[in-house]
């Protein structure tokens, strides 16, 4: 294990098991990158106050560095050594260093005594500033494989990033997605002078490129690649063209203002400002792109607004101003176009105290507050979050089971002031905790309730709802469980304290569209369920995010483990049906129960009773059905 990371805290319940990790800092954001480094470890990026921490989990482990050769211990001590005068004038200079890692063979069998995979390596990047939002390329792009996608392999040995920060600055990162050896973190010169190891020193062979044009924090980024740049005739991208990264940043400023970034991968510059700048009516709550591979496609920016709509940007199809339809003049600004816009429902009689902070007195009597929104169906799917706690899935091409037309046709667009899901459920806020305390005592129906009764009478100021409803959609692509069928999108809702998995969102939509035809609500298989997540323990703090880390090889319980982000302490949840316990006949042993986590007391009698008689009667005779 990493010596700078703690052994996590395990906890176990009938559900899952839970381990959660202490960190020494405030955190903010967490990200799990989308594919493995070349020794099988899973990496994990999070934000704090003072930059970004990588760490990578599992996988096969360092080699142990290999002792001195004899040759080298006797140049040690010395013998035939030629001393030149001057060495110091015409000597070479010394050479940068390169590491190297070495990796073990295969991976280490799990401890039974920490039956979890070992931290085996952490990099701190230090920005000097809060790194408050995290973005990363979609896995789409990164798992792209063929001769079509070659010249994207020096891409995807790399982890590539953006942070947005608090110094209104976003900073886009690229280093090695290979973990730094022990020997690479112990060099004398690091552990002389730690300025060195500041993010763009180029220590850990990273890159920094710092993207402006925001006076507020940014709050969210979202990051592509451009394959059509420069595309020929055929269609395909050309690696002598130049590949970009398109990077995505959202804020508050004016009514809310979008930003967008074109880095080219080959590019030295260490500064860009925006290409394109969009002012947003109300501020935005969430944006991504477009995770398909589709050229055109892949320019599709998803804007979810607090205020109720989704809207799809696309930045290629530039908006031209009259008299220029032949050619955009260089010095134009060029501007993208909005193609549709997705209206959820409305909000009932009852107060939204997020939708009161953007639309004041009229908050209760417009639409439902969107929590999130993502792509989902390998982009030509949309699945949003309600602050109702309800949740939607909106087609735009038609992918769903028995859909005969997307979104975008005629059939499917009732009224033109409500977008209808395509299937929908509900998830439980849980918002327990945001008015947890004791119950609010009623005044007198004598006396007037003026806000300076009210606040008198109510405990604690009456400060119970004062804060919106927080949660996040997490969308990772899982391995289907059948070799001819694509990959499978894995759904976490986070609302409030509630946590809910849809494990499979193919298979949940066919099983609620056989519902609807068959009636029979127990026709599915756990799969095509949504389940709960039940007693997540974060020790007291607010959760600040999920992520999912996808496991590659998985029989019972869920595809991929949830990472659940507290303050100071993220916790990474495992689900699953426990193994069959297997007693042979004759074999005496204590088994510790899987449905609650501790040993039965009951048993443990039972067993030294059976002990005694059978020191009598033979050890052994009678051990079948001593465990139950």
């Amino acid at each position: 294990m990493a010596p700078s990371f703690s052994c996590p805290r395990i906890l176990k319940n009938k559900q899952n098991t839970q381990l959660s990790y202490e960190l020494p800092h405030r955190i903010y954001t967490a990200k799990v990158y989308p594919i493995q480094s070349s020794n099988g470890s899973s990496v994990i990026i999070y934000g704090h106050e003072q930059g970004v921490r990588i760490v990578w989990r599992g996988g096969r482990s360092f080699k142990p560095p290999a002792p001195p050769t004899a040759a080298a211990n006797k140049k040690s001590n010395g013998a035939n050594n030629v001393i030149s005068l001057d060495s110091e004038d015409e000597g070479p200079t010394a050479q940068a260093f390169q590491d190297t890692p070495e990796f073990e063979d295969e991976e280490e069998e799990i401890d039974d005594s920490r039956p979890y995979p070992e931290t085996l390596q952490t990099l701190d990047l230090h920005f000097g500033t809060d790194v408050l939002y995290l973005s990363l390329l979609p896995a789409s792009i990164l798992g792209a494989s063929g001769p079509k996608w070659q010249h994207l392999t020096v891409l995807k040995q790399k982890i590539v990033f953006t942070a947005a920060c608090a110094d209104n600055l976003v900073r886009l990162v690229t280093l090695p997605l290979t973990p730094p050896s022990p020997t690479s973190k112990a060099r004398p010169e690091i552990q002389s002078n730690f300025a060195l190891a500041n993010v763009g020193n180029g220590s850990w062979g990273e890159t920094v490129r710092l993207l402006g044009g925001h006076q507020k924090p940014s709050d969210g980024v979202a990051m592509t690649l451009d394959f059509t740049h420069n595309t020929p005739d055929n269609g395909e991208p050309d690696a002598t063209s130049g590949t970009n990264i398109v990077v995505a940043s959202h804020s508050r400023e004016m009514k809310g203002l979008l930003l967008l970034y074109r880095v080219p991968i080959s590019s030295a510059s260490p500064h860009f400002e925006p290409f394109q700048t969009v002012y947003l009516p109300t501020p935005a709550r969430s944006i991504s792109f477009n995770p398909s591979l589709s050229g055109q496609r892949s320019h599709h920016l998803l804007v979810a607004n607090a205020t109720g709509a989704c809207r799809i940007y696309d930045f290629k199809l530039v908006t031209r101003s009259p008299g220029s339809e032949d050619q955009v003049p260089e010095n134009s600004v060029e501007q993208g176009t909005w193609l549709i816009s997705l209206y959820p429902g409305f909000q009932n009689s009852k107060g939204d105290t997020l939708a009161s902070q953007y639309m004041g007195a009229h908050a209760g009597f417009g639409r439902k507050t969107i929590i999130d929104a993502k792509w989902v169906s390998g982009g030509k799917a949309i699945v949003i979050l309600l602050n109702d706690g309800e949740w939607g899935v909106w087609d735009i091409d038609g992918v769903g089971p028995g859909a005969s037309q997307g979104l975008l046709g005629h059939q499917s667009i009732k009224g033109g002031s409500l977008t209808e899901f395509s299937i929908s459920g509900f998830v439980d806020g849980n918002t327990k905790s945001r008015s947890s305390g004791t119950q609010q005592v009623s005044g007198s129906k004598f006396v007037p309730m003026t806000p300076g009764t009210r606040k008198s009478i109510e405990p604690f100021g009456g400060k119970g709802l004062s804060g919106p409803m927080c949660g996040q959609i997490s969308v990772a692509e899982v391995p289907s469980s059948s070799p001819t069928n694509s990959a499978e999108d894995s759904i976490v809702f986070w609302l409030g304290e509630s946590f809910t998995v849809i494990p499979s969102l193919t298979k949940y939509w066919t099983a609620n569209a056989r519902i609807s035809t068959s009636g029979n609500p127990l026709n599915s298989t756990p799969s095509a369920r949504a389940t709960k997540l039940e007693s997540v323990n974060l020790q007291g703090e607010r959760c600040s995010g999920i992520d999912q880390i996808v496991k590659n090889n998985f029989s019972t319980g869920l595809p991929s483990d949830i990472l659940i982000l507290g303050e100071h302490r993220f916790t990474i949840l495992t689900a699953g049906q426990a193994k069959a316990l297997f007693q042979s006949t004759g074999q005496l042993a204590l088994v510790e129960r899987p449905a609650i986590g501790e040993l039965d007391v009951v048993g443990i009698d039972q067993a030294l009773l059976r002990m005694e008689n059978g020191s009598a009667n033979g050890f052994g005779a009678k051990m079948k059905g001593i465990v139950r």
